[in-house]
């Protein structure tokens, strides 16, 4: 199989696509990863992590075809140079690359794409899965010329995976039988490995009893406001010993840190940055809470029910509901909703029972996204597709 890759920033899809790598039995599966451009995150945390038996290529392996991609990542490409970017990768970047991918094909039964080969899907003869990670909802809404544009590409893979059942849903409404095939792909979790990393030793983020929130610090999506408005409220309220832990980074941390000591909790609110093993800081706490607008599949909600974490969640497309087992496995909250999360941690805080039975439903949970239930899953989609490639 090849996987393929953009590039490597410090979102949810590099962390899933790393857990994939890991956990494929290799009796089934050899695996290339082709990666577009080798960003700094690629070479500073991500290489180190990919298994050592998993080749990797990256596409545009000259520097030349980096130039504009490295002032990106420099943060130092002005208008023009986007325009420069676009008018490079059309005449330069895009023919290198599909005369590197027609090369790889010839060598691999199964591309996996992350939906960014569109353009070249179902070419050069092996089979071609492409793998959604969002919301289509949230992600296209009314835009209904993108939505006809996506339909066309999409329609060139062999089959198209979404990450649940909620984001199938979305698909099956929206691009109706566009598709040639379609499946339904958790994202997978190595639960030893993360019981491992949770058990690392490291300084505790402050000296009381915390609540942990593990997420990239982008308003748009994650909706810190709200958490901390309902922390704030809960410290007012209920006078709770329990801190809160924010791991993550991103353009709002400033805002966010302002906005805690705008609401009286600076003190109380712990900005603890990226984390390359968040499992043990989370392993420490006595809930995860996830506040997002939207979400894919959050790994972190996978990653702390592996932990045995109590999770709060808001209900938001997609994914925390069905991870949570419409509320069995972890408790939801209304997107946006400062008064129901802070009951919501209420309750969870004082009744120590009900954290004991969260904790149980949650290794049960956990299992169903674990090694052996992924590759299952992985298996009959591979061979659903490679043998009508046969046909």
């Amino acid at each position: 199989m090849l996987f393929h890759i953009v590039d490597f920033g410090n979102g949810g899809i590099e962390t899933s696509l790393i857990q994939w790598l890991r956990i494929f039995d290799r009796a089934r599966f050899s695996v290339t990863l082709s990666v577009m451009h080798p960003s700094p995150a690629f070479h500073d945390r991500f290489r180190a992590l990919i298994p050592p038996d998993v080749k990797i290529e990256i596409l545009a392996d000259k520097n030349w075809l980096n130039y504009f991609q490295s002032r990106r990542y420099a943060q130092r490409l002005s208008k023009l140079g986007r325009i420069g970017r676009d008018v490079f990768n059309t005449l330069a970047v895009r023919p290198y690359v599909k005369r590197r991918v027609e090369a790889l094909a010839r060598s691999h039964a199964l591309i996996v794409d992350y939906m960014s080969l569109r353009r070249l899907a179902g070419r050069f003869g092996p089979a071609w899965l492409g793998v959604n990670h969002f919301s289509f909802d949230a992600r296209l809404g009314k835009r209904e010329r993108k939505k006809r544009r996506l339909a066309a590409q999409f329609a060139r893979y062999d089959g198209v995976a979404a990450l649940n059942e909620h984001m199938a849903e979305e698909v099956r409404k929206m691009f109706g039988g566009a598709l040639r095939r379609f499946f339904v792909l958790p994202n997978a979790i190595d639960i030893e490995r993360i019981r491992d990393n949770g058990e690392a030793r490291e300084a505790p983020p402050c000296d009381a009893p915390y609540i942990i929130s593990v997420a990239r610090l982008d308003e748009i999506q994650k909706d810190h406001r709200t958490l901390l408005r309902a922390y704030a409220e809960l410290v007012r309220s209920a006078g709770i010993e329990e801190h809160l832990v924010i791991v993550g980074d991103g353009a709002f941390r400033g805002e966010l840190e302002a906005l805690a000591k705008d609401f009286g909790i600076g003190d109380r609110v712990h900005f603890a940055g990226f984390r390359n093993n968040p499992h043990a800081l989370v392993a420490g706490a006595r809930l995860q809470v996830l506040s997002s607008c939207y979400e894919g599949m959050p790994m972190v909600l996978l990653e702390a029910l592996a932990l045995g974490k109590p999770v709060i969640a808001s209900d938001c497309p997609t994914g925390p509901r069905e991870i949570l087992g419409n509320g069995r496995f972890g408790m939801l909250f209304p997107v946006g909703s400062v008064d129901a999360l802070a009951d919501a941690l209420r309750r969870l805080l004082a009744d120590e029972s009900l954290r004991a039975r969260m904790k149980e439903r949650a290794l049960e949970r956990a299992e169903e996204y674990g090694i052996a239930a992924s590759n299952e899953r992985f298996a009959r989609c591979a061979a659903e597709l490679l043998a009508n490639e046969a046909r």
